[in-house]
């Protein structure tokens, strides 16, 4: 894996959803290597910031040599990335990380809950390229910080709102269940993948949903959002705990990870977008 440390250009800027601002960047080194789930450490000049900050790109056209990133404005680094327009030049460092392993012919599902939508678009669409069949399940306050379904061609796209403004009330684990609801018999949850990313309460509830249910945890993968300072496995922010004892470093050995290799009852709610 080549890591580049190289600015890139804006050539758009747009507001996919409530909240959350989508930059588009000119970098084709980034948009040829980058795996869907791998994340960049981009580089602000907001006040009194020092630490890049770290978003999983949301998607790729090694075509056009284009990458695009989704976050949600909430600080002082954020902020300033929100300011950026067309033109402007943008340091990237990365691709970093590992991202989801895509292979297999199993039905995939996605599981998305509030920003951790941003990483699906490239995902989906790296899924359905090999030919797999592909349910979207996405979860957020309210209609309005939804991502448009059009984002995801040819996927089967669910949503649970909050609110019941969209889709079903609740929580999008909710909509996971009544999707696939029991008896489970031979042949049915046990046999698809599932991706997911969002909240770690959200992720929390989707594990303890899959045993009582008798869903392997491995075949779960999760990207996972934790704390990130330096994102090359340096400063140890990241730490997350790992099953049988230690840690698992989430820049290195993640963000993309098989369930099964973290310890849920000790992974705490650090940070979600």
């Amino acid at each position: 894996m080549t890591i580049a440390l190289a600015p890139a250009t804006v050539v758009q800027r747009s507001v996919p959803m409530a909240g959350a601002v989508e930059l588009t960047m000119y970098h084709p080194p980034s948009a040829r290597a980058v795996v869907p789930g791998q994340f960049f450490q981009l580089a602000v000049s907001a006040p009194h910031t020092i630490l890049r900050r770290p978003y999983s790109a949301a998607w790729a056209d090694p075509a056009s040599g284009r990458i695009g990133f989704i976050f949600n404005v909430v600080g002082a680094g954020s902020s300033w990335l929100s300011g950026l327009d067309e033109g402007d030049e943008l340091d990237l460092l990365g691709p970093l990380g590992q991202g989801f392993d895509l292979e297999g012919d199993r039905p995939a599902i996605c599981v998305a809950g509030g920003l951790g939508i941003a990483v699906f678009p490239g995902v989906v669409q790296a899924l359905i390229a090999r030919g797999r069949t592909v349910v979207l399940l996405q979860g957020a306050r309210t209609a309005a910080q939804l991502l448009p379904a059009s984002r995801f061609p040819d996927a089967d796209v669910r949503v649970a709102t909050d609110d019941g403004s969209a889709g079903q009330r609740g929580s999008v684990v909710d909509l996971l269940a009544k999707y696939f609801p029991p008896p489970l018999g031979e042949g049915s949850l046990g046999a698809i993948d599932i991706l997911t990313c969002g909240p770690t309460p959200m992720l929390t509830a989707l594990i303890a949903a899959a045993r009582r249910h008798e869903i392997p945890i491995s075949s779960i993968q999760v990207a996972l959002e934790t704390p990130m300072g330096c994102g090359i496995g340096t400063c140890l922010g990241c730490a997350a705990p790992r099953a049988g004892g230690g840690y698992v470093l989430t820049c290195q050995e993640g963000p993309c990870v098989r369930a099964d290799r973290i310890d849920w009852n000790q992974m705490t709610d650090a940070f979600h977008g």
